[in-house]
């Protein structure tokens, strides 16, 4: 179809008026999650590309649980991705301990760590109220 040479020319002109487009990365292109990762990896640029961000240190972002940590083929890319974003927001990811990788139990210790991190920090805003 024309859709990929009608993109080109515009992200051509785009560049004489100081933008530019975003490419999904290739790395994407085969995934069967390509269009929320492609969407995903948009979002992310736009942030960095931003010249008014500003960041917080690790201790200073509230903990959550990434929201397709329970997708079946995609969830490593797709919470890399959405994590990076977060910490924007003043969020920050919940990974699970490598201590636990190598556990038979390793899915259960991750879960019972994201609840024991989650309720850390509820305790911590009740703490400070």
């Amino acid at each position: 179809t024309s859709s990929v040479p009608l993109c080109e020319l515009w992200c051509q002109i785009q560049e004489f008026k100081g933008s530019k487009c975003i490419d999904c990365p290739d790395k994407y292109n085969s995934d069967p999650e390509n269009e929320t990762l492609c969407d995903l990896n948009e979002e992310l640029e736009l942030i960095l590309n931003n010249e008014d961000i500003t960041t917080l240190s690790p201790e200073d972002l509230t903990p959550v649980v990434c929201l397709y940590k329970d997708n079946p083929t995609s969830s490593v890319p797709l919470c890399d991705l959405w994590c990076q974003i977060q910490e924007f927001k003043e969020l920050k990811c919940i990974k699970c301990p490598d201590k636990y990788n190598f556990d038979t139990e390793n899915e259960t210790l991750c879960d019972l760590n994201e609840e024991l991190q989650l309720l850390l920090n509820i305790e911590d805003i009740t703490t400070l109220s």
